[in-house]
């Protein structure tokens, strides 16, 4: 009898310690994901304006590179090869500028972007290099002009309506 209630204690004690140590697992693995859950959400409260920012100023470049854009703020050059360089070079002034923002977003954004910024540069090329020679500064500026409105959609157009979209997923 005694070795009965024995059995009957010992089998008691572990069933008590295992349902104590399944009961104290639970808690432990709910508390790491609570903790996950505010670190997550700690973490976007600080992450999301940057990403917000970045949204903002990628969008402010694809603006500033519309060739629209860039020719009322670009100065006169001599000639038309000037003037080339001088709106590949702003193209690129302005995207080094940006690169940094590629961080906060999406990656197959950020090649959307790019695939603006080039297609622009090659858009600019292909106008001044289908001028006559004897082309002056300001026929290049108004064939640029031509060409960007004659687009169907520009590709700055096109990479902000992306990021419209996009962003419209984060918030």
């Amino acid at each position: 009898m005694e070795y009965n209630f024995l059995l009957m204690v010992i089998v008691s004690l572990i069933l008590v310690v295992g349902a104590f140590i399944y009961l104290f697992n639970r808690f432990i693995h709910t508390e790491n994901q609570r903790r996950n859950f505010e670190l997550r959400m700690k973490n976007s409260e600080n992450v999301l304006p940057n990403k917000l920012q970045a949204y903002e100023r990628m969008v402010l470049f694809l603006e500033r590179i519309r060739p629209s854009s860039m020719i009322r703020r670009t100065p006169d050059a001599h000639n038309i090869s000037d003037l080339e360089m001088l709106l590949i070079e702003t193209v690129q002034v302005e995207f080094d500028h940006n690169l940094s923002q590629q961080i906060y977003i999406r990656p197959e954004t950020w090649k959307v972007i790019l695939a603006a910024k080039n297609a622009t540069q090659i858009m600019i090329k292909n106008v001044f290099h289908s001028l006559e020679s004897t082309a002056t500064v300001q026929e290049a500026r108004e064939a640029l002009l031509n060409q960007a409105i004659n687009q169907d959609e520009s590709p700055s157009s096109t990479a902000i309506l992306y990021l419209q979209k996009d962003i419209q997923g984060i918030i």
